[in-house]
């Protein structure tokens, strides 16, 4: 299984990529903070925030097609949870459906959570296109996240994709050998390969450690390519989180 699903574009040269990962990260928290600061009704300043983030984007060089994918599954639960607003908050009804009644004020409250969702989500749909898993975890080492905390999410990171890798084998074995015929057979199939999955992960997982103990692990995983600070990085930073804050501010003047 690939390590590079999501963040296929961390290699594309870019002004975003220029960025050391601690930056974009907090250029991320940012902007997340600056849609949800916006107070009701700030429509004008929304749409600008998404501007900013989908100029973004384009600098970084991912296609919408992309974009768009990775927005579909949390976009689709935010709908699924906030559905019941369109009937649920008083107001003057818009429609009728049977003992339900569509009111004029949940549909505004309606289309401003998904508004609010949709742009806050751009940001982090370029934070994991750009960022390898790595890196984020040396940005949030930069933050002075405890660096236990950056370990060991590292470390389940990786095990993940052991335990993925070895179900999937044991899933081609499966199918080889033309196993799991009938129901009951399927069940205990499904119980078996779950059982052999985590006990080939464990054994895995244990060899990973002697692995890397012997290379010199004393703690912290060392990155191969370290992205460095630079003024124009440090400016650009600066300039997008300037313009988000001031965007959500000005939201808020009489």
């Amino acid at each position: 299984m690939s390590f590079h699903h999501l963040d296929q574009f961390a290699h594309v040269g870019s002004a975003v990529t220029r960025v050391p990962p601690a930056g974009r990260l907090v250029g991320t928290v940012v902007l997340a903070l600056a849609v949800a600061t916006l107070p009701p009704g700030a429509w004008s300043q929304l749409g600008f925030l998404a501007l900013l983030s989908l100029a973004l984007l384009a600098i970084a060089r991912i296609p919408p097609a992309v974009v768009l994918a990775r927005l579909a599954w949390p976009l689709g639960f935010v709908l699924l949870a906030s559905a019941a607003l369109l009937v649920v908050i008083p107001g003057d009804p818009v429609v009728r459906l049977g003992p339900l009644t569509l009111t004029a004020q949940g549909a505004d409250r309606f289309a401003a959570v998904m508004g609010r969702a949709m742009v806050a989500l751009l940001p982090a749909v370029l934070l994991v296109s750009t960022t390898g898993f790595p890196e984020l975890l040396q940005g949030l080492r930069d933050l002075r996240v405890p660096i236990a905390v950056a370990t060991a999410l590292g470390l389940a990171y990786r095990l993940l994709y052991l335990t993925v890798d070895e179900l999937e084998r044991l899933q081609r074995a499966a199918r080889s050998r033309n196993a799991g015929g009938g129901a009951a057979r399927r069940r205990h199939l499904v119980a078996a390969m779950a059982g052999a999955t985590l006990g080939r992960a464990f054994v895995r997982a244990e060899r990973t450690h002697a692995a890397m103990l012997a290379r010199g692990f004393r703690g912290t995983l060392p990155l191969l390519h370290v992205t460095p600070w630079t003024a124009g990085a440090a400016l650009n930073l600066v300039g997008v989180c300037g313009l988000a804050l001031a965007v959500a501010a000005s939201a808020r003047l009489p």
